[in-house]
């Protein structure tokens, strides 16, 4: 390596790190052109291109750099954790089990297929990673919340607890770190961490920040029974969120009323699905449930749980062809006429290979699959789809005190009651669509009786499953696979029916709600 290629190599670094991209891509251009075959080059371009989202240019990078230096743990770590992110997880395991096969002293290599294998839902794996990581680096606070997170999915709360607080020593303001924490519970006057958090509040300038601290601050008044306060936060914070995301829910009633025109419309022509009976897919409002159910069916002996996949829908908007912003829309409803059906389904089957195909059946948890319900069934003509139907103010509340993921655009609803309850109303009239085209395939199953009478309930549920009755099924807490979504704690409880009628703790802000409600349902 000449010394202005190695000096060109190490600005790049440089200013890569400190954002600045432009810089680092020039300095990596003239890199290229003095040396075609550096491979580091390829991999810093790589980086520039996933800061900007751009996961394909990615791999296609990281790829070229490992062509040019086999064996090299860190590009095949990264190229792990960005086919995880491109929902490739078949890939992804390939290429994580390939960096690990290499004996690696890198904090950042461990890190990276930590976060690989989370991606991909297998925190057993992730945590032996992240806890690698931070034995070579525990100066890293990314590395304990990661370590956190995964710790937290798997049930080790304690664990997830000790990592939270390093993180939060190291950085005292890292917000995601604090709400997180809080999301684990045992707040109590006495313990909790009301006074850091509200000076946090009122500092934060950024909406994301506002957001975590104001979840968080919610949380620990709803311990301490003040409901008030709790919501004032909540509201707060989802209001500037809210501004920022210039949402409308006139872009989900329009997504709505095209999926409701297209399959009521007798003119599509017949097509011809993948046949296998193999995914049981778990679909509702978020917090509505979703979770309990999954958890039920995975714990039969012949049930995989494959986790919340977002794949389905993500291979049908790459068949569909279409360049809108959105996973799903009118245009790409209307595109997915010219689908190879056949093909979806058996694409869609070989994306989950990573973790299914060990057991007869496997279950998808993705809740806004209810949306792709049509486009399944034509796919997988002999799936079956589970839907969630919970107390109206019950699903609504939960919704709207959830902190999903930030900055994705499918939960934009949830920000504003109002939005949240005309959201929930647009999801009930789908339901009630797919229950009447689909009613071999399609089964309501509601939560309050779940909770209230679960034997009963769980055996026909995993009748509609085509599954015989396991009385383990509805022994829940003795589930020790992962769950990583907001229902983490629950879930590794007893079924109980303490979450019945919570809504009424915020009775006093739901007088629009109700009315909207009222208005719908008496037409």
């Amino acid at each position: 390596m000449s010394n202005k290629i190695k000096t060109l190599h190490q600005q790049a670094q440089k200013a890569l790190n400190q954002g600045l991209y432009q810089q680092a891509h020039q300095q990596l251009i003239l890199i290229l052109q003095q040396d075609k075959f550096f491979a580091d080059a390829y991999f810093l371009l790589a980086m520039i291109a996933s800061a900007h989202n751009n996961l394909v240019k990615a791999i296609e990078l990281i790829k070229q750099a490992n062509l040019l230096a086999p064996n090299n743990a860190e590009y095949l770590s990264q190229l792990a954790k960005h086919y995880a992110l491109e929902n490739d997880h078949v890939q992804a395991v390939h290429f994580a089990e390939l960096a690990a096969q290499l004996t690696s002293q890198s904090s950042l290599t461990l890190d990276t297929l930590g976060v690989a294998y989370s991606q991909m839902g297998l925190h057993e794996k992730a945590v032996g990673f992240f806890k690698k990581a931070v034995a070579i680096n525990n100066n890293n606070p990314n590395y304990f919340f990661n370590l956190g997170a995964s710790l937290k999915f798997t049930g080790d709360f304690d664990g997830a607890k000790n990592a939270y607080e390093k993180t939060i020593s190291m950085v005292p303001n890292y917000y995601k770190a604090h709400a997180a924490l809080t999301g684990l519970g045992n707040i109590s006057a006495d313990s909790n961490h009301i006074p850091q958090l509200e000076q946090l509040f009122s500092q934060a300038q950024k909406a994301d920040d506002r957001l975590y601290i104001g979840h968080a601050l919610a949380r620990e008044y709803e311990s301490l029974k003040d409901f008030d306060k709790a919501f004032y936060y909540l509201n707060s914070a989802k209001k500037l969120k809210l501004e920022q995301f210039k949402y409308s829910i006139d872009e989900d009633k329009e997504l709505f009323k095209s999926l409701e025109i297209y399959f009521q419309n007798d003119d599509r022509a017949p097509t011809k699905g993948f046949e296998t009976d193999e995914p049981i897919f778990v679909v509702g409002m978020p917090r509505s449930g979703t979770t309990l159910v999954e958890r039920i069916i995975s714990q039969h002996s012949e049930v995989t749980s494959a986790g919340e996949l977002q794949h389905f829908g993500l291979l049908l908007k790459k068949m569909a062809k279409t360049t809108s912003n959105r996973v799903i829309d009118a245009e790409t409803i209307t595109a997915t006429k010219h689908i190879n059906f056949a093909e979806l389904g058996s694409a869609y089957i070989e994306s989950t290979r990573a973790i299914t195909g060990k057991t007869a059946k496997f279950v998808d948890k993705m809740p806004l699959n209810v949306l792709y319900v049509g486009f399944i069934l034509q796919a997988l003509p002999k799936a079956k789809i589970v839907c969630l139907d919970r107390n109206p103010l019950d699903t609504i509340v939960s919704n709207f005190r959830q902190l999903f993921a930030v900055n994705q655009s499918y939960y934009s609803y949830s920000y504003d009651l109002e939005s949240t309850t005309e959201f929930y109303l647009l999801f009930k009239q789908l339901a009630t669509l797919w229950l009447k085209l689909y009613p071999e395939n399609f089964y309501f199953i509601n939560y309050e009786k779940l909770v209230n009478d679960p034997v009963n309930e769980a055996r026909q549920l995993i009748e509609f499953c085509n599954l015989p009755w396991q009385e383990q099924c509805v022994n829940i807490h003795q589930n020790s696979a992962p769950v990583a979504t907001a229902s983490a704690l629950q879930v590794r409880s007893p079924i109980n029916n303490r979450s019945v009628g919570n809504w009424k703790k915020y009775d006093a802000y739901l007088t629009r709600v109700k009315e909207i409600l009222a208005s719908k349902t008496s037409r």
